[in-house]
């Protein structure tokens, strides 16, 4: 087992590995709008982690633009995250305008020559996952504000506008997996608490469901679920290969998972904190309580979510080696 791809084949049917997989991923601004540049960038850090899976780092709006959303990239560079400075929706008809896109051209377009790049540098033995965002996401960066009036006052012209996103980035996906990627990165930003589960059930979930339906040709589509309050019962049976949260920042523990009888393979377990900061002493004790559990079994080591700009990348290569030297329990393990 000497190929990436075999590594989390293994990892998604339970099997043993050879070695412990692992992943990180970081957002690359001031290039990501410039798909030859991104993918350079995407495929020297790749290369210098030998890591088992990729995530595409799209500039995280690229999903939004082609509605008409102003983006502002200026934060990420000192570790900030992307802002929209001007909504698409502002009054209820704005909806109307809500259409479906065509995938290959426009922001969506340009992300796809980026992944298109990608896979021809990587080659078919290391996998790489395109980042989509959930339908229900993607309007509420498209309307800020008035998206969480609208949702109550009116409600139809919202489901309408979920539906062609949803359209949008199911054919998005499909793109996508035909260049090569091995799934999607799924990331689900608005399924809260916050929101409520009966809201979520009416304007998230079918049109996360129909969104995920464009993906299905994926080997190794993932779920993020993103916030340190998910609706994880909710989430957790959606149809991917992998789960990904924000494993020690919000419940659950692996282990209360796997104790649960929760057995779908995992990607993460690494609190993004301790890489900030350095903190070598809690990321070795993250590494060591996935372990506890899974014995190298059953899950790719990565991050809960993106690791902010800048990165201390002999850091992470020296979190790379103590997970591929880390002993696994091999045969011992039960996932």
């Amino acid at each position: 087992m000497t190929k990436p791809a075999e590594r989390i084949r293994a990892v998604l049917e339970g099997r043993p590995v050879d070695r412990a997989a692992c992943s990180f991923w970081t957002h690359f601004p001031d290039i990501d709008l410039d798909p030859a540049a991104i993918a350079a960038a995407t495929v020297k850090f790749a290369r210098a982690l030998d890591l088992d899976l990729v995530k595409a780092m799209p500039n995280g709006l690229y999903s939004v633009e082609d509605w008409g959303v102003v983006p502002d990239f200026s934060a990420i560079a000192a570790g900030g995250v992307a802002k929209v400075t001007r909504a698409a929706v502002v009054n209820p008809q704005d909806w109307q305008r809500i259409r479906r896109l065509d995938p290959t051209r426009g922001a969506f377009g340009r992300e796809l020559d980026h992944l298109r790049r990608l896979v021809r540098a990587l080659g078919p033995d290391v996998p790489v996952l395109a980042t989509t965002f959930s339908p229900l996401t993607v309007a509420k960066k498209l309307g800020e504000a008035a998206f969480s009036a609208h949702v109550w006052t009116h409600p139809e012209p919202v489901l309408d506008a979920l539906g062609e996103i949803a359209a949008t980035i199911a054919a998005f996906s499909r793109e996508a997996i035909a260049l090569g990627c091995a799934g999607v990165f799924f990331a689900v930003q608005e399924a809260t608490p916050a929101i409520g589960e009966d809201i979520y059930r009416r304007f998230g979930q079918p049109y996360d469901i129909a969104a995920l339906a464009g993906a299905k040709a994926g080997w190794c589509n993932t779920i993020h679920m993103h916030g340190d309050k998910v609706l994880f019962d909710m989430l957790k049976a959606y149809p991917v290969a992998m789960l990904n949260w924000h494993v020690g920042e919000a419940p659950p523990s692996i282990a209360a998972y796997r104790a649960a009888g929760g057995d779908r393979p995992i990607l993460g377990g690494l609190r993004r904190t301790p890489i900030t900061q350095g903190d070598r002493t809690a990321i070795a004790a993250d590494i060591d309580a996935a372990f506890a559990v899974e014995g190298g079994r059953g899950i790719v080591l990565a991050p809960g979510c993106v690791i902010r700009h800048p990165v201390d990348e002999a850091l992470l290569r020296e979190v790379a080696r103590t997970i591929r030297t880390h002993p696994t329990r091999g045969k011992d393990a039960k996932h």
